[in-house]
């Protein structure tokens, strides 16, 4: 339920315990693995379509050492179930057991349905979706906004000192004005036919706009497609903190960029921030470096 690494990759030793892991808390959860496993991004965790009776239900497992288990994080998506948006997984059991200095966590959801929208967490392609579509994106995601929680998705010094060392401004963000967010809303986690979204582990607490910022930073390779985005979350979007969420979601995608990810996305994330560092809330250009 999450970008995938293909089951024919190279088997190794992380893999091997996650196959294990998973096999062992069907077990204990009663149900039935289906189909092939998905491994998510960098072996961090596998997932798979299981039976429990009549039911299609998802089983994910996720591992962390045991002293990093802990935090919103690790339990995001049962948390999750405080929002009630409807195109969502309805989280119906966990289970937690150690592997050595490792802690395995277990969670049964139900499956939800469509396809994701893309292979990939950044779009390549224009995406099978219609106007009706996205103004459901628009009603989930307005659902979201509203959604009281004391969670952090994202952390305001952490954003400052990106944005500073990325692209050479201090920005004003005010954690008292920031709303509920998916987190990690890539087009990898959108489903469509009909929209559906996975992977709640890190909503939370983000500048307003965060998840339509990076849904259009992931789409700048599509022109047409970041246009749809920035013309439907425009309320947002040109908002001093959807001008703070934009920028923070380019940090993002340059830092995976320069470890050899999506190499076409660079020239585009560089024209769009250069078009948005004028709009930067209080930002001056750094002299003494960067604030803690």
């Amino acid at each position: 339920m999450n970008a995938g690494i293909p089951p024919s990759a190279p088997e190794n030793d992380v893999r091997r315990m996650l196959r294990q892991a998973l096999a062992r808390m069907a077990t204990e959860l009663e149900v039935r693995a289906i189909g092939e496993p998905v491994h998510g991004w960098h072996d961090r965790s596998i997932g798979s379509a299981v039976h429990r009776g009549g039911d299609v239900l998802w089983l994910r497992i996720v591992w962390a050492r045991a002293e990093w288990a802990r935090g919103p994080w690790w339990t995001g998506n049962q948390d999750a179930g405080a929002i009630h948006i409807g195109v969502k997984p309805l989280f119906l059991d966990v289970r937690e057991q150690t592997e050595g200095a490792l802690l395995l966590r277990a969670e049964l959801m139900t499956a939800v349905p469509g396809t994701p929208a893309a292979a990939t967490p950044e779009l390549r392609d224009g995406p099978a979706v219609d106007a009706g579509w996205w103004s459901d994106l628009e009603q989930a995601l307005a659902g979201v906004a509203a959604t009281p929680t004391t969670r952090m998705s994202l952390d305001p010094v952490g954003i400052r000192r990106r944005i500073a060392v990325f692209f050479g401004c201090e920005i004003d963000t005010d954690p008292g004005r920031w709303v509920s967010c998916h987190g990690d809303l890539h087009w990898n986690n959108i489903h469509t036919t009909p929209l559906a979204i996975v992977d709640w582990e890190a909503w939370g607490l983000a500048p307003r706009g965060y998840d339509a910022a990076f849904l259009l930073a992931h789409s700048l390779g599509v022109p047409a497609v970041a246009d749809e985005i920035a013309r439907r979350f425009r309320d947002d979007l040109e908002t001093d903190d959807g001008v703070v969420a934009q920028l923070y979601a380019l940090t993002k995608l340059l830092t995976r960029a320069d470890g050899g990810a999506h190499p076409e996305l660079i020239a585009p994330i560089h024209r769009h921030a250069d078009r948005l560092i004028g709009r930067v809330p209080v930002s001056r250009p750094l002299t003494q470096g960067v604030n803690p």
